[in-house]
């Protein structure tokens, strides 16, 4: 929580706002097939979101699969396996990555059929990567 207050206050200064929005925006740039893309915390509360195509759908699966990721960290924790990093579901019509920024925040994207996943992840991942000292 103490992250989420520091970077609250960095929003309000126009710093990180603007780079969340980027992030998002870069990641849109280089996958074409994402609906959806939220930065949010394990709780489900989203910090930034970039909707691609409207679906009001997509939001209500974005917060079910916050009760997943939960569940599977604290598998991972539990059995001892050490963080989870990254959880993939793909169905029918979309697929959904979750991909971790520190343990409290995560990354979740919307895809559409045909979307190349690997493209995504390593998309997802270097956008992670760039936005840990904004939780820090």
């Amino acid at each position: 929580m103490r992250a989420w207050k520091a970077s609250r206050r960095r929003c309000e200064g126009g710093r990180s706002l603007g780079g969340f929005a980027e992030a998002l925006n870069t990641i849109a740039a280089r996958v074409p097939e994402a609906q959806l893309l939220i930065i949010m915390a394990t709780d489900g509360i989203p910090v930034q979101k970039l909707v691609l195509r409207q679906d009001p759908n997509l939001e209500a699966v974005a917060a079910e699969y916050t009760a997943l990721l939960r569940a599977s960290v604290s598998a991972a924790a539990d059995t001892g396996l050490g963080n989870l990093h990254e959880l993939t579901v793909v169905t029918d019509r979309m697929t959904a990555l979750l991909v971790g920024i520190t343990p409290e925040y995560f990354l979740f994207a919307a895809l559409g059929p045909g979307a190349v996943i690997g493209r995504a992840r390593f998309a997802l991942r270097l956008a992670g990567l760039s936005l840990q000292p904004e939780f820090v």
